[in-house]
């Protein structure tokens, strides 16, 4: 077999605008060189009786999201950090999102605020199997501790929830086009009791109850989901702790093989012993640690020949990676610059969304979505995701970052790749509503048809693979 030279481009194109095309020679780098006007305003960090006091971010109709034709990539992703900013606000010695949201579980049930975060479900959205856990260190020391997931939502979509799930039960053509209106927010979030982590001093710690048991824990990640003008598919933006598992390194990677994954230091999840490949980060496999992250900010990226050399490049995707790499990056060391505090230990991993213009009002885009059903993840060129096409967070969507069951990380395409819409659509056993967006509806939904835990999850599972294999045929039948 020819050997190519590898070589690491260290140059990118330059983008200075949130509208400008994406270039034919659109090489993937992590180089500082690239330029980028998405930045973070100082007024996000603006602090009272040094307290940040970050406002909320303007979401409705005299917002940048209220014109389609003019709002850029940059404003999504602005949006993004600063409702996280504003999300963890302090309250009352808490962030503002345990103080002034509602805890519920998976079946939209209220949870008791005066227990901290109640934790009890830590089976991953792709199978009731991807659990994900810290490594079996030789010494036993931190023991082996399972990730936590909570869920919590405002006042608005609570009460939308409530309202119009009764009405699916007994009749789903009834919510075919309602829409959660603009403001509702969810929120998952991911956790580890705190004595599995080696050192806490970068996270943030408060106290839990884990399956009944207090104790102290610690946020790894979190899903800001909310709905804004123009967009009741919500935006789905991820954030995590910034020092969790390795990154996959691409430069040693080829064209036709994987680059096996090792690590000179201890991470959270990943041993510095482990020598691991992509079936550690593939749905079902029966693996739960030692894991890591492919597609940095969620932008997917390959490997190709060109000439007699191996090179990086972005995708061909729905979404320029180039721009949207860039402005992703560039407002991360932005944030990075002035704000304070623990919250500056965890980092945004992108966002997605879909691009509604053209359609004019909540009416049409929500009959856009549910035409849309199960294929609204579709992120091959033309289509309509923006963002991060490739979105996940390592401790929610550790198993599914290169689609389900890959083979390889190199034979990812853009028809094999998964976001947040593989699973949240607007397909539910063949009913249509921008309402199955949310698994917490569809859980309370499951609830008022007598459905448990269990139950529920397994249905989510179910219709998902259903979803998935109707993908599959379409595919092969074009």
């Amino acid at each position: 077999m020819k050997t190519f030279k590898k070589v690491l481009v260290l140059t990118a194109l330059v983008i200075v605008s949130a509208c400008k095309k994406e270039s034919k020679e659109n090489y993937a780098t992590s180089s500082t060189a690239s330029t980028s006007d998405c930045l973070a305003p100082a007024n996000w960090f603006t602090t009272v009786n040094n307290t940040r006091q970050t406002p909320p971010p303007n979401e409705g109709p005299t917002s940048v999201f209220a014109n389609n034709a003019t709002v850029s990539n940059c404003d999504f992703h602005q949006w993004s950090w600063q409702k996280f900013l504003w999300l963890t606000n302090d309250v009352n010695g808490k962030p503002l999102f345990m103080e002034q949201l509602i805890q519920v579980n998976s079946l939209g049930q209220k949870l008791d605020a005066t227990k901290g975060i109640v934790l009890t479900d830590t089976a991953q959205a792709s199978s009731p199997t991807d659990i994900l856990k810290t490594p079996n260190y030789p010494s036993g020391i931190p023991a082996a501790t399972t990730v936590y997931y909570s869920i919590f939502m405002d006042k608005l979509l609570y009460e939308t929830m409530v309202k119009y799930a009764p009405i699916a039960k007994n009749d789903p053509t009834k919510i075919k086009d309602v829409a959660f209106p603009v403001g509702s927010l969810e929120l998952k979030t991911s956790w580890i009791e705190a004595t599995a982590l080696k050192d806490t001093t970068s996270y943030f710690i408060t106290k839990g109850e884990i399956n009944g048991v207090k104790t102290r824990v610690a946020l790894l990640g979190m899903h800001v989901v909310g709905v804004v003008e123009n967009h009741p598919e919500f935006i789905w933006a991820t954030f995590e702790h910034e020092n969790l598992a390795p990154a996959y390194d691409w430069s040693k990677a080829t064209p036709t093989t994987d680059a096996p994954v090792t690590s000179t230091v201890v991470y959270p999840f990943f041993n510095k012993n482990s020598t691991v490949t992509v079936k550690n980060i593939t749905s079902g496999n029966g693996v739960y640690t030692d894991v890591f992250s492919v597609y940095k900010y969620g932008v997917p990226v390959e490997k190709a020949i060109k000439g007699s050399f191996d090179v990086q490049l972005y995708m061909k995707t729905s979404q320029d990676g180039s721009q949207n790499f860039n402005n992703i990056r560039t407002l991360n060391e932005s944030v990075k610059k002035q704000l304070k505090g623990i919250w500056n230990n965890y980092f945004y991993n992108g966002s997605i969304w879909i691009d509604t213009e053209g359609y004019k009002n909540t009416q049409s885009q929500a009959a856009l979505l549910d035409s849309l059903s199960y294929n609204l993840s579709n992120s091959a060129p033309g289509k309509l995701t923006r963002g991060s096409v490739a979105a996940y967070n390592i401790t929610m969507e550790t198993y599914v970052q290169v689609g389900f069951n890959p083979k390889s990380i190199h034979g990812t395409t853009v028809d094999s790749l998964a976001n947040c819409f593989s699973c949240h659509n607007a397909n539910y056993k063949n009913n249509a509503s921008p309402l199955y967006i949310s698994h917490v509806f569809k859980g309370y939904l499951g609830n008022l048809k007598g459905l448990n835990v269990t139950q529920i999850k397994q249905s989510h599972v179910d219709e998902f693979l259903r979803q998935h294999r109707l993908r599959l045929k379409e595919k092969s039948a074009k």
